[in-house]
């Protein structure tokens, strides 16, 4: 079975983990001889190069063969995308046509052109998502040696400048790793990220440019150029200007100006639309039965804002945990460990904090029960979702805390429309 985006990040996070856990074991299996002078730093020294040198070498043995099975997966993954958007597309077109949308395919000499392209399109996705990524794991073998190198050096600096015991010496030679993770990636706004964090970016990226491939070449089969970005809940800030609008797809569907009296969405996504880790998405317009709604409420936008709040601050509170998390497990100092436990469960209490939901799910049709309407009502006065990045399911009810959890690291996650999953969970 292959793995899913959210699989590949998890992956990578294990080997990390692996690295780091590897030097750390180093540090405390040859730890430095006391003596009444002090710690034999200079011996020390001499002997955890030598393990740096073999841990390079175990590290570039043990995990060659890994990073290539996980990028071949990879490059599955974004196929598996493409042909689930082409499907899905297939679905809604035909359902169209039966509501009456006049439609026919094209030629089949001009699909298996466009289809010819379009392959050449999705391989060239795949190396070059695949290219970047065996950079990033070379980066990230040569970053966890160069740290290693790095704490030999300086454990002996920390220990002259009053660390007191060998453990809490080398944990300051060490802290600077523990407290970043080996985040050996740049970004071009000088950001850095883990191996793990870019991983997950750049599968979910480059899946979701595969699945908007499949479904413009079904829509070039039938003749169709002409897509609105879906209104949903919660969108992207940088995605706002867009949703509700309709473009004409130049960049999936083959569509061109003359098509219309649309934006193309070329420009749209020139200006932001589609940005890394984007949850938007779009769908066919069809003229005649689809209907465009680009308008929002100053308490809808108001709640777009707040909920996008709510997510940088739960990031942050998951990147807090992981950060004490790793410093309680790999620190060698007992005093150290308990201090930082303590933090890393405060971070952990506050991740599972619990939120409320904006109004707009309160907004009810004319024909609605008056039951349902109360239970609603009754039901999100209380503060009842709880996010969870690593929940089985993008949106379910847990009836053993009476929450509903999120997890918008699920690959459905930007497929499911917010306000209807959430009214079915309530």
């Amino acid at each position: 079975m292959p793995l899913t985006e959210y699989d590949i990040g998890a992956a990578f996070k294990a080997i990390e983990d692996e690295l780091i856990a590897s030097m750390i074991r180093n540090m405390d299996r040859h730890r430095a001889e006391e003596t009444k002078e002090g710690i034999e730093w200079s011996m020390w020294q001499a002997e955890q190069l030598k393990a740096l040198e073999k841990y390079k070498r175990d590290n570039q043995k043990r995990f060659k063969g890994r990073f290539q099975d996980f990028n071949k997966e990879m490059g599955e993954l974004i196929r598996i995308s493409r042909q689930r958007g082409n499907m899905q597309q297939e679905v809604k077109i035909l359902d169209a046509i039966r509501k009456g949308f006049p439609a026919k395919k094209i030629s089949q000499g001009v699909t298996a052109e466009f289809f010819r392209l379009n392959d050449r399109k999705l391989e060239a996705l795949i190396k070059a998502t695949t290219n970047d990524m065996q950079q990033a794991e070379t980066a990230v073998l040569r970053m966890a040696n160069d740290q290693y190198r790095k704490a030999i050096f300086n454990a002996q600096v920390y220990a002259n400048s009053g660390a007191g015991t060998y453990e809490k010496a080398v944990d300051m030679a060490t802290k600077d790793i523990l407290t970043r993770g080996l985040n050996c990636v740049e970004y071009a706004n000088g950001a850095r990220h883990t191996l793990a964090d870019y991983a997950d970016m750049a599968i979910r990226t480059a899946s979701k440019r595969a699945y908007l491939q499949g479904e413009g070449e079904k829509r070039q089969e039938w003749g169709i150029t002409t897509v609105i970005i879906a209104k949903r809940g919660n969108p992207c800030p940088k995605c706002l200007p867009f949703v509700g609008k309709v473009l004409i797809d130049d960049v999936w569907s083959g569509g061109k100006k003359s098509d219309g009296p649309y934006p193309l969405m070329s420009k749209a996504i020139a200006s932001g639309l589609y940005h890394p880790r984007c949850k938007d998405s779009h769908t066919t317009y069809f003229p005649g039965i689809s209907t465009a709604d680009d308008t929002w409420t100053e308490k809808e936008l108001e709640a777009v804002g707040q909920t996008n709040k709510q997510e940088a601050g739960q990031q942050y509170v998951k990147r807090q945990a992981e950060k004490y998390g790793r410093l309680a497990e790999y620190s060698l100092s007992p005093e150290n460990q308990k201090q930082y436990k303590q933090k890393s469960e405060k971070w952990e209490r506050e991740a599972g904090k619990r939120y409320t939901v904006s109004d707009e799910i309160k907004v009810h049709r004319d024909d609605t029960p008056e039951k349902m309407i109360d239970l609603v009502d009754k039901y999100t006065e209380d503060e009842f979702v709880v996010l969870n990045e690593t929940a089985e399911h993008a949106y379910a009810y847990d009836p053993d805390t009476d929450t509903i959890v999120i997890n918008m690291k699920h690959p459905q996650y930007p497929y499911q429309d917010y306000k209807e999953i959430m009214l079915h969970e309530l």
